[in-house]
């Protein structure tokens, strides 16, 4: 009744090389053992991949929260991309199951033909798709939904962070300014309290209180435009040193 559809075209052929795929297999694994295969994945992704592109822009030291938002962000983004890519092949491998006729070719070389499925064919198929599809499908848009609903969490927790706590330039992490600043015409102030530079000649209070604002750092490292104007050549030393 198949024959004229070649063996690996066939639905309930397909499905059972979905069930003995590496990744796909996932779908109809135990729950248990369906957590664990995602567990691993996001956890291999952080290791490999949302951390040391995290460690870029965050030091773990200083705000590790925002590292481990960062890279977990990373991380579950891959394992939605694994989860929906299993999603995809047994949505259209349950689309074949459960429709009355099949498109296939018949030697491979683009020569397309529909097989309309008689109806023993037709019940097997769409008691396959029913019974072992649909739940498996169920199984992945839950996932989806819940990786999803993690990533708009962690994105908008890591992004009210970085909103919130910005230099002057709106940069955040590695590069940003090591301390609160304001740029003048006259330079660049790190204390709160220091309205112009020239409160530092006439006030030695407010040299010292400057001094201990900036941490022990050139002062022109803190900004990018007057690091790069003075060559900043010095200011690489200082820029993995903690602050003071």
């Amino acid at each position: 009744m198949e024959t004229a559809v070649p063996v690996d075209q066939r639905p309930a052929t397909q499905l059972k090389e979905l069930r003995e795929a590496q990744l796909y297999s996932w779908a109809v694994l135990e729950t248990q053992a369906y957590l664990k295969r995602l567990g691993i994945l996001f956890l291999g992704s952080f290791a490999l991949l949302g951390g040391p592109i995290a460690y870029q822009t965050f030091d773990p030291l200083k705000q590790t929260a925002e590292f481990f938002l960062s890279a977990a962000v990373g991380a579950g983004f891959v394992v939605s991309l694994a989860v929906l890519r299993i999603y995809l092949g047994w949505s259209y491998v349950g689309d074949r199951l459960l429709s009355a006729a099949v498109a296939y070719e018949e030697t491979g070389w683009y020569d397309g033909q529909t097989f309309v499925k008689p109806p023993e064919v037709l019940t097997r198929d769409r008691l396959l798709g029913t019974y072992e599809v649909k739940p498996a499908l169920s199984r992945l848009k839950t996932t989806l939904l819940g990786t999803g609903g993690v990533l708009l969490l962690s994105g908008s927790l890591l992004f009210g962070i970085i909103a919130s706590s910005a230099d002057a330039d709106g940069v955040y992490g590695r590069g940003a300014a090591r301390v609160p600043r304001r740029v003048s015409n006259e330079g660049i102030i790190y204390s709160k309290n220091v309205k112009s530079l020239q409160d530092l000649r006439d006030d030695d209070t407010a040299a010292a209180e400057e001094a201990e604002a900036q941490g022990g750092v050139p002062g022109y490292c803190g900004d990018r435009f007057y690091r790069a104007f003075a060559g900043g050549s010095m200011c690489a030393k200082f820029d993995s040193r903690p602050a003071q």
